[in-house]
């Protein structure tokens, strides 16, 4: 019995194929992409870890948002940089270090997924991403402002 249908593998390359297109559209260095979606999957992982280790039931709702919302977070830079693009602007700085900015705060969920995991007490958690977020967004509205 094959484990990965053909439905499957047609699905993952009409995913994959678009999506590595883009990458070399935007001139984004897949390399570093590949690495933050590494680590949204460890994140995952330990998380779920994380989740058993406090002796709470995991859920698959829960995952599934949790997947989810790792996807998004995967696209952001990619709609920012294809935004910049359109808007004939150079933001490759700029998305590098928003890029660089969640790699930071995948590590640090990771450890911090580790460390509850290692001791069984839950860590703080800081919600770097929002705030990353903000930040853009309020960038985004004070562009919009002097546009006007």
């Amino acid at each position: 019995m094959e484990t990965i249908t053909t439905f499957t593998k047609v699905w993952l390359n009409l995913v994959y194929i678009p999506f590595i297109w883009v990458m070399q559209y935007l001139d984004l260095e897949a390399e570093v992409i590949s690495i933050f979606a590494i680590l949204l999957s460890i994140d995952l992982v330990t998380g779920w870890a994380k989740t058993v280790s406090l002796g709470e039931k995991p859920r698959s709702r829960r995952l599934a948002k949790g997947m989810l919302a790792k996807s998004v977070l995967l696209l952001t830079p990619i709609v920012l940089a294809l935004g910049a693009k359109a808007l004939h602007m150079d933001a490759t700085v700029l998305v590098y270090v928003f890029i660089d900015a969640l790699i930071l705060s995948e590590v640090y969920s990771i450890i911090g997924n580790i460390y509850t995991i290692r001791t069984g007490r839950a860590t703080e958690e800081y919600d770097v991403i929002s705030k990353i977020l903000k930040v853009i967004r309020t960038m985004l509205n004070r562009l919009l402002e002097e546009g006007k």
